[in-house]
């Protein structure tokens, strides 16, 4: 039994040191830092995404006014003067025409046709030597009216019945006479006649725009008629 006391004495030291070596390994770190308790608990701070952009906005252009419409006129007569009482105008206007007359009661007087665009007239005579333009509406026509090479501004307002335009035609002692009257709102009559053939017009008989049927030169009856715009009155 002495024999083996050493060997098992051995043994045991043996056992021994590796149980404290198992358990020194056992405390020892692995060489892996643990994770620090605050920084698991923590998330990671993060930048945050950028606000979203608007798109600048587009300068829209103010809607543009709408251009003034000129004014209709269908139908309507016009009577009036030029500024320096040089001549009598009537403009009568239908339907997109313009008929017209021009005189000053002594020598010169015109027929005149032309058109009615929008609120714009234009009027000559047949030779070209009388010419009316200008500006309608409602109440009144302004322009400029020209005679022989003189313009002058002329001025006529809107009327009714009496007023206006009237033309008168008879043979008066055989002979094919052609008279023209301007009516003014006011009453005043400005004309002449024309006797085929003679040069010079002559006095236009007195009219009475409420009695037309009772015109008479040198016993033969005139035929009065009140013009419309769409009359023809040049060239007959």
């Amino acid at each position: 039994m002495k024999r083996y006391a050493p060997l098992l004495t051995l043994t045991a030291v043996a056992v021994l040191g590796f149980g404290l070596v198992a358990v020194n390994m056992a405390g020892e770190p692995d060489g892996t830092a643990a994770p620090d308790a605050a920084a698991v608990a923590a998330p990671a701070e993060t930048t945050p995404p950028p606000e979203p952009t608007q798109p600048a906005p587009v300068p829209t252009a103010e809607p543009a006014e709408p251009a003034a419409e000129p004014p209709v006129v269908a139908e309507k007569a016009y009577t009036g003067r030029s500024s320096g009482d040089e001549v009598t105008v009537a403009v009568v206007v239908k339907d997109g025409r313009a008929v017209g007359y021009v005189c000053d009661g002594e020598k010169v007087e015109a027929w005149l046709e032309g058109t009615l665009e929008g609120d714009t007239i234009a009027l000559r005579s047949g030779d070209g030597e009388v010419t009316v333009a200008g500006n309608v509406d409602d109440a009144a026509a302004f322009g400029d009216v020209a005679v022989a090479g003189k313009t002058w501004p002329f001025s006529a307002k809107a009327v009714e019945e009496p007023g206006g335009l009237y033309e008168g035609r008879g043979n008066v002692r055989g002979v094919a006479t052609r008279i023209g009257w301007i009516v003014e709102d006011d009453g005043r009559v400005t004309g002449l006649a024309r006797a085929a053939g003679v040069g010079e017009p002559q006095p236009a008989p007195p009219l009475d725009p409420n009695a037309p049927g009772q015109v008479v030169v040198e016993g033969t009856p005139i035929a009065v008629t009140t013009i419309d715009g769409d009359d023809t009155v040049v060239g007959r």
